[in-house]
């Protein structure tokens, strides 16, 4: 797919931002978690989508919409993921190349977010700042993600610890995290308190410190942004992970989109 440079069209009317209550939850910026029902909530919809989409029950509920990718020629790749859950569910992606320059003003931001607003049903800012993200999601009057499909988004976290629920356990095994690494970091703590709040007891070690049997999950979150997870049998299967990160990012992509 090639990329579209996005220019200065005219503006259409302000529309107003729409509420998106599950992505208040899993925004990179707040690294709060939802409650123990919303996760769930959003996991049993993710399991929905997933078992629809193995027996090809889905009917392609965002066929119609169309999603636009922000990315520079560094990301392009990188948002496979996002584009792949978005057309896997009916929906048409395009990559638009975007990045202000420092110190671009107010108004060129929102003029830029309200033609995107008016070109297509939502918008994905990718690695854009956070208080240009804010300001295109003030003004285009459509969903705006924060890089759904990216490994710093909580939602990849949120996929993690939608695997390690889901993992098949002898009975009477408890549901147990060593988490090695900075817990007080974002994501550390959006992980460790999201993992708290549905059952897990997490215990959060510093990197430094030495292996140990004492838990049924293992994650060493030190080493780089996707985490490798292990149990006393071996590695957590990546594919299952990844699968789970697509679904989730579909669930979030119907709620938002679909009642849009």
């Amino acid at each position: 797919m090639t990329p579209v440079n996005i220019g200065g069209a005219a503006a259409p009317t302000f529309a107003a931002v729409h509420s998106i209550p599950i992505l208040a939850a899993v925004l990179p910026s707040s690294h709060r978690p939802p409650g123990a029902a919303r996760i769930l909530e959003l996991f049993a919809g993710a399991r929905r989508i997933r078992a629809d989409l193995r027996t090809h029950r889905q009917h392609a509920p965002l066929r119609g919409r169309n999603l636009a990718l922000l990315i520079d020629d560094q990301l392009a790749e990188k948002r496979a993921l996002l584009q792949r859950a978005a057309t896997e569910i009916g929906a048409r992606v395009a990559q638009v190349r975007y990045r202000p320059q420092t110190g671009t003003p107010h108004a060129d931001v929102g003029l830029v977010a309200r033609t995107l607003g008016r070109m297509y049903d939502a918008i994905d800012c990718g690695t854009l700042p956070a208080a240009t993200v804010h300001q295109i999601e003030a003004a285009a009057g459509v969903p705006v993600y924060e890089g759904l499909g990216l490994d710093s988004h909580p939602l990849r976290l949120l996929a993690d610890l939608m695997t390690l629920h889901e993992h098949p356990l002898p009975p009477a095994t408890p549901l147990s995290i060593r988490f090695i690494g900075d817990a007080s970091s974002g994501q550390g703590k959006a992980f460790v308190s999201a993992a708290r709040n549905i059952g897990f007891e997490v215990t959060a070690v510093h990197a430094a410190a030495p292996a140990a049997a004492d838990a049924t999950f293992v994650i060493e979150a030190y080493r780089q942004a996707h985490w490798p997870i292990r149990t006393c049998a071996g590695a957590i299967d990546d594919n299952r992970r990844t699968e789970n990160h697509c679904n989730l990012i579909q669930a979030v992509l119907i709620d938002s989109i679909g009642q849009a």
